[in-house]
């Protein structure tokens, strides 16, 4: 083969490969575990539930998809806050939710360069807010799934 040939293979396999690239991105599952975390002292027996979410990234994408029963009151909101283990924090962004003591968690969120690393740091979690406990009654802290199979 001469060196135009090596040069043409050569053009076409890196253009492949570029074209190829946003395909090859790679699909990272989480899991949040929700249960009941009292706000104030107040709430400690009122709060109850329990749930599970699992959030899909794929890129910057991030679908959140779950389920939550047993709340004492009708959930009003749910919300992704950015903050690391056993610390508050604010909110990021605001998910779908059912208005009943039971029922399903929905989003598909557009998440920052910053909210993906504080996600890959385990630094955002979900949180259920219900009718009897505004400030929040079910809490859940995002892990990558593989942290649940070991």
């Amino acid at each position: 083969m001469n060196k135009f040939g090596q040069c043409s293979i050569a053009l076409i396999a890196t253009i492949l490969g570029v074209l190829s690239a946003p395909a090859l991105a790679q699909t990272e599952v989480y899991r949040a575990r929700l249960s009941p975390m009292p706000t104030t002292p107040q709430t400690v027996n009122e709060i109850t539930g329990e749930g599970e979410v699992i959030l899909t990234l794929e890129g910057n994408t991030l679908t959140v998809e779950g389920s939550f029963s047993g709340m004492s009151s009708a959930a009003i909101a749910a919300h992704l806050h950015n903050g690391p283990p056993a610390q508050p924090g604010p909110v990021a962004h605001a998910l779908e939710v059912q208005e009943a003591a039971s029922g399903d968690i929905f989003a598909m969120l557009e998440l920052t360069d910053e909210q993906v690393q504080a996600l890959r740091d385990n630094a955002l979690y979900v949180q259920v807010h219900s009718e009897n406990n505004g400030p929040g009654e079910l809490r859940g802290w995002i892990y990558l799934r593989s942290h649940f199979d070991s």
